[in-house]
């Protein structure tokens, strides 16, 4: 049985490929500092607005989105970890991109509210089992 904060950076992780503004808001704190793999615009996306944002600019780039959720996992101090593969191709260019990495979710009020890059899976598992957090 997935914990609640597994069950929200699934659920988000998900609504990319949905498309799902609503779910992935009921699932992202009002202060979320979201960072996206692709940096579509260069930055972090803040709070709802800069979700919202971020699914414009995922809209505006990309035919296709998908993102493979290959696994979730609580660490010991509550953050979670998500591998996943994320497959796309360009709106005009149609050129493909596939890339495998990972967040490691920290929680407010059971929301998802920061997250860490990592193009190294298995980095992010290591980290979260041993409780390390960067910033």
């Amino acid at each position: 049985m997935p914990t609640p904060g597994e069950e929200a950076a699934r659920r988000f992780a998900e609504t990319i490929t949905s498309g799902d503004r609503p779910a992935a808001l009921a699932v992202c704190h009002p202060e979320i500092e979201f960072e996206s793999m692709l940096e579509i615009t260069g930055g972090r996306y803040l709070g709802h607005a800069g979700i919202n944002r971020y699914f414009d600019d995922v809209q505006s780039a990309w035919k296709d989105w998908h993102v493979v959720v290959e696994q979730v996992v609580e660490g010991p101090d509550g953050r979670v970890a998500i591998v996943m593969t994320m497959r796309a191709r360009g709106k005009g260019s149609g050129v493909s991109l596939e890339s495998r990495t990972a967040h490691i979710w920290t929680l407010r009020d059971g929301m998802l509210v920061h997250n860490q890059l990592f193009r190294e899976p298995d980095r992010a598992l290591e980290e979260l089992a041993a409780g390390e957090r960067r910033h």
